[in-house]
């Protein structure tokens, strides 16, 4: 076996719906109105649940659990990407 094909093998065995991964961000309006042209400011989420200042990257399930948890504050948008 070459190299070349054991690191082909080596990458199918983590399959990429297995580890699904997502950025959680809340898009917040000052103003209070949904405009085209309104201010509109991000706020990015991290694992813990609490604001960070750069995008973090969280599993899938966390980031949905953790949207469900910040939809029921009505603070604004909240995006799982």
């Amino acid at each position: 076996m070459s190299l070349a094909s054991s690191v082909m093998a080596s990458s199918f065995l983590c399959s990429p719906a297995a580890v699904e991964i997502r950025q959680l961000m809340v898009h917040v309006y000052p103003g209070g109105i949904k405009a085209p042209d309104a201010e509109r400011i991000t706020v990015f989420y991290g694992r813990q649940g609490k604001p960070v200042k750069k995008p973090r990257f969280l599993p899938a399930e966390l980031a949905h659990k953790l949207a469900r948890k910040l939809q029921a504050k009505r603070i604004g948008t909240v995006s799982v990407l």
